[in-house]
C-alpha cells in the first residue's frame, strides 16, 4: 500500500481466496468450514467497503479537478455485491452443495470483474488526484473505526 505511484491499493485477493475456499468446503459438503470462511469473508468485506464508501470516496469526491461518476459506478457494484452477498448467506443454509458452489463462483466472479476495476482504473487515478492528502488521508484510513459505519447489511 505504499508504492509512490498507486499508494491506495487494495488486498483484495483475501476475498477471493476466501471464497474459492469455502466453494471448495461446499463441494465436499464441510459446512462448518463454510461458515466459518464466509463469515471471515463477510467481516473483511464490511470493513474494507466501510472504508472506500466513508474515507477514500469522499475524500476523492471532494477533489474538484477529479473526474465525478466513478464513484457512483463503484458504489452501485457495492451495493450488488451485499445484495449478493445477503443471498448467499441464505443460500448457504440450505446445505445443497451443488447450488451453493455454484452460487459462490458466481459472486467470486462479480467480486474480480469489481476488484478489476478498482485496481487497474480507480485506485491509480486516486491515487495520482489525492497525492497532496496522502498522510491524511493515509491516516484516516488506518484509525477507521468500523463501530459508525453507515451501510447497514442484513447479515
Amino acid at each position: 500500500m505504499h508504492s509512490t505511484n498507486n499508494w491506495l491499493i487494495h488486498e483484495h485477493s483475501m476475498y477471493e481466496s476466501l471464497l474459492s475456499r469455502c466453494a471448495e468446503a461446499a463441494e465436499t459438503e464441510d459446512w462448518k468450514t463454510v461458515d466459518s470462511l464466509f463469515e471471515r469473508m463477510v467481516s473483511h468485506l464490511k470493513r474494507h467497503m466501510a472504508l472506500e464508501e466513508e474515507v477514500l470516496y469522499p475524500a476523492y469526491e471532494a477533489e474538484a479537478h477529479a473526474p465525478q461518476g466513478p464513484t457512483g459506478s463503484l458504489r452501485e457494484e457495492h451495493d450488488q455485491i451485499v445484495r449478493l452477498v445477503t443471498d448467499m448467506a441464505r443460500i448457504i443454509k440450505t446445505r445443497d452443495s451443488d447450488h451453493v458452489t455454484e452460487c459462490l463462483e458466481h459472486l467470486e466472479k462479480q467480486m474480480i470483474k469489481h476488484h478489476e476495476k478498482e485496481e487497474d482504473i480507480f485506485l491509480p487515478m486516486a491515487s495520482y488526484i489525492l497525492e497532496a492528502k496522502r498522510e491524511v488521508i493515509s491516516r484516516q484510513l488506518a484509525e477507521f473505526d468500523a463501530a459508525n459505519v453507515t451501510r447497514k447489511w442484513d447479515i
